[in-house]
């Protein structure tokens, strides 16, 4: 057993005992995304797209504890940028002591395939909001669709993976 799946075991088990009100990503789809990250690695998928999944997991879990921990305390003791940049941190740490970073030759642009998919994923779950937003504007305030910010970002992560994948 890596590091990395001990932290992420440890990590997951914390969210889900631990009580949470509205958020702007859910516990349980932070859950679901680090889960179908595992389960990408365990396939061997490609490392650019589970570093898609990876980003979006890492992305998603640091709003969540950032809201977490500004909803439970009454002053704010830590920044959420502080929490995204350690859960970023460690998330790149772990990967080194893994090695997955230190393979030569799956490099785009000299930086490691899986670093290049955890920035695009963390976009793409940056931009899901606004993306919700123009399409609640197009249906006068409403959603689509049940659940529409969660499947947009699912959505995105599947096409911008399918299209890695393709190419």
């Amino acid at each position: 057993m890596t590091y990395r799946s001990i932290f992420s075991f440890l990590f997951i088990g914390l969210l889900l005992v631990l009580p949470f009100s509205a958020l702007a990503f859910c516990p349980l789809c932070v859950v679901a995304t680090g889960a179908l990250t595992g389960v990408f690695r365990w396939l061997g998928v490609d490392d650019l797209i589970i570093g898609l999944w990876l980003g979006g997991f890492v992305f998603s879990t640091s709003i969540t504890a950032g809201n977490y921990l500004r909803l439970k305390t009454k002053k704010p003791i830590i920044h959420p940028a502080a929490v995204a940049i350690a859960l970023y941190g460690l998330t790149v740490i772990l990967l080194y002591f893994d090695g997955v970073l230190s393979v030569p030759y799956n490099r785009i642009f000299g930086i490691s395939r899986i670093v290049v998919g955890l920035i695009g994923g963390s976009l793409l779950l940056f931009i899901t909001p606004y993306l919700n937003k123009v399409l609640k504007r197009l249906n006068s305030g409403e959603n689509f669709i049940s659940h529409q910010k969660m499947l947009l970002a699912i959505l995105l992560l599947l096409f911008f993976s399918l299209m890695f994948y393709l190419l």
